[in-house]
């Protein structure tokens, strides 16, 4: 890579970018004048709403005419934010209190000289609550009256019989402390929001802008590779992100400055020892994780935009990203919610809870560390999927091919096959009904519910094949295999398999709480006692229903339209890991996906994918079975972890049964179509 080349293409962004007064707009001059704006604005209401109330006057209706005492201590009450509490009379005390003539009305009851009081409210009316205070108020103070009276009768110390104990709450937190939590909830879903504004339009124009104004294909003609001229367009969009995270940080501190030194809630909130400059070190390392963030964001709306062909359909595009981007900054503002070893690899999750974790003064180096990795290695997972994807023409100067479930069944010539949206379209409603379906059949029914599940899964790929005239055999891969290639199968299973017990125990180390969750999984799943039954609904069916989704239209719809049946065979390793939605089991199941996948393409027939998966979950059953069996009256105890002998043997046969898969396929050369 010549870095003259990639700088060229990033000044030649630059200009692009900064010619475009949207991007300007959204950039610059938006976070310097809305979060200023915004701040003084919630802080003058706050500021008028703890301390100028316009006071109004309350009136009020008794049942019974009420002793001279209580008519004394309610007429001596007062209150900044209420006026004068006025007795009036009534008739029907319901009528009055829904047409609002009457604010409360107080009901007597007498019972062996204990005085007995009923206040009636309409709850719907806006001061009904603070009405509802101001009597109980009222109330505690006659009651406190009769209580000392009768003490004084009986010649005790009233201090000494009602306040036998004296105690007091000591606040140990600094102000700046206390800034920075409440900082901490709210300032990194500003920052994020800020963040995606500043990335999402430049993204915008530096693809999706590109190809709508032809310039894009200009640029391939240029003595430049493909790499070059990714990160010189990453470097431009990533500085516009970086640039208006600071200015967002910066527009924001600026506000506070003049917050506390004019505004009168400094004073209510903060005593006169708050001293801004100790949050310089925090806001600091704010920065930092924003701008690496930044960096996360600028590729990814990249990779999303590169599949548009014009403005308006990255714009559409980007939608979905912006959603899945702020729906997790929430988690600042969400109680108990911490930075641990499990959130601080958790993308966006992680930044947030940073954030308001260095603002709470609550700094830990190796969780800082575990965030910082984790968001590199995000760059750079994204930076080479962005530049895997300008590799491809099809996804880059492609024919503009709409679902083809959106055509009329009449126009679509038999021997269709699916194209990349059509697998993508096909994924998100399984997902979709999985989540709001299939765990509701699973909760309610048990193993009736997945058989039904699993009915459902296999119909979504059935029936869109029939919809648009595929033909079945093609497209789901259907052919009797070798028997060299169910060996290689075998193979290639079992050395997976070890490889992914390998990296579960790793994932159980470190996250030890989900272990529970998986043994409550696999108490759920599976009927005792019944053997045969459970081998059925748990290993026979997902190994032809999931198969025939997965390996079947998944992959055929994503290597159909690639030279290469590489990234297909990853992509739909990855999404078959992420629809089983466990944290524990994404990684080793997206392993054993792609290792489906790589035995369908290697040998044109989906049986050995459905063998290999009937192998995988058929044994997770009988392990099962036979440990419940010899295990009946013992409590479930913590799976040990592997040792590192252990871990060399495992990852030493695994890739020895790797390779002699790979061997028994490799007499297939020709190309897959």
């Amino acid at each position: 890579m010549r870095i003259k080349m990639v700088t060229a293409i990033f000044k030649k962004e630059m200009i692009d970018i900064l010619r475009d007064k949207r991007t300007l707009f959204m950039g610059i001059i938006l976070p310097l004048i809305l979060y200023p704006v915004l701040m003084i604005i919630m802080t003058q209401i706050m500021t008028m709403s703890l301390g100028s109330m316009e006071a109004e006057n309350i009136n009020i209706a008794f049942e019974k005419r009420p002793s001279k005492e209580l008519t004394t201590i309610i007429d001596n009450y007062t209150d900044e934010n209420t006026g004068h509490i006025n007795i009036v009379n009534t008739d029907n005390y319901k009528k009055d209190l829904e047409n609002g003539n009457i604010d409360a009305y107080i009901g007597v009851k007498g019972e062996n000289k204990i005085e007995n009081y009923e206040i009636y409210i309409n709850s719907s009316k806006e001061n009904s609550s603070t009405v509802n205070n101001k009597l109980e108020d009222i109330f505690t103070t006659y009651k406190d009256n009769k209580v000392k009276n009768k003490i004084q009768e009986s010649n005790l110390n009233v201090k000494e019989t009602l306040d036998p104990v004296v105690y007091s709450t000591v606040d140990v937190a600094k102000n700046e402390e206390v800034a920075g939590l409440v900082l901490g909830q709210i300032l990194p879903f500003i920052l994020i929001m800020g963040v995606l504004l500043g990335a999402i339009y430049p993204a915008i124009d530096s693809m999706a802008g590109e190809k709508e104004r032809g310039t894009l294909e200009t640029l391939f003609t240029l003595p430049i590779s493909n790499l070059e001229l990714v990160m010189g367009k990453y470097m431009a969009v990533s500085l516009c992100a970086i640039v208006t995270a600071i200015l967002n940080v910066t527009s924001i501190l600026m506000t506070l400055v003049y917050i506390l030194m004019t505004g009168e809630l400094t004073g209510q909130l903060f005593s006169d020892s708050f001293n801004i400059y100790n949050l310089i070190g925090p806001l600091f390392i704010t920065i930092i994780c924003i701008c690496l963030f930044a960096m996360v964001v600028s590729a990814v709306s990249m990779c999303v935009c590169s599949l548009a062909k014009s403005f308006k359909d990255a714009q559409n595009y980007i939608t979905p990203v912006m959603f899945l981007v702020l729906i997790p900054s929430y988690a600042s503002m969400i109680p108990n919610i911490n930075l641990d070893r499990t959130t601080s690899v958790i993308p966006v999750v992680n930044i947030s809870l940073l954030i308001k974790s260095v603002l709470s003064n609550n700094i830990n180096l190796g969780l800082i560390a575990l965030v910082f990795i984790s968001n590199f290695a995000f760059v750079i997972l994204s930076v080479f999927l962005l530049s895997k994807m300008f590799n491809s023409e099809e996804i880059l100067f492609g024919n503009n091919k709409n679902f083809s479930f959106l055509e009329k069944r009449s126009n679509i010539k038999k021997g269709t096959m699916p194209s990349v949206s059509d697998g993508i379209i096909l994924y998100a409603v399984g997902l979709l009904l999985l989540i709001y379906v299939g765990s509701y059949l699973q909760l309610k029914f048990k193993m009736t519910g997945i058989v039904l599940t699993q009915v459902m899964i296999i119909s979504l790929p059935l029936l869109f094949a029939y919809y648009i005239k595929s033909d079945l055999k093609k497209l789901f891969s259907l052919k009797l295999p070798k028997i060299k290639h169910i060996i290689g199968a075998a193979s290639l299973w079992f050395g997976t398999y070890l490889f992914a017990v390998i990296i579960t125990n790793i994932v159980m180390y470190y996250f030890p709480q989900n272990q529970e969750i998986v043994q409550g999984l696999n108490d759920a799943l599976f009927i005792k006692d019944n053997l045969l039954l459970n081998l059925l609904i748990v290993a026979v069916m997902p190994a032809i229903c999931e198969e025939i989704f997965f390996r079947g239209f998944i992959l055929t719809s994503f290597r159909n339209n690639k030279k290469s049946y590489k990234g297909a065979i990853i992509f739909s390793g990855i999404l078959f890991g992420m629809m089983h939605m466990d944290f524990i089991r994404i990684i080793p199941t997206s392993l054993l996906g792609i290792s489906f996948a790589y035995a369908v393409c290697k040998t044109n027939s989906i049986g050995v994918s459905m063998f290999m998966h009937f192998l995988n979950n058929g044994l997770a059953v009988i392990v099962i079975h036979i440990s419940s069996k010899l295990l009946k009256n013992v409590e479930y105890a913590e799976t040990a972890s592997l040792s590192l002998t252990q871990i060399g043997v495992s990852l030493a046969f695994s890739f020895m049964f790797i390779l002699l898969a790979v061997l028994l396929f490799k007499e297939r050369k020709e190309k897959i179509n």
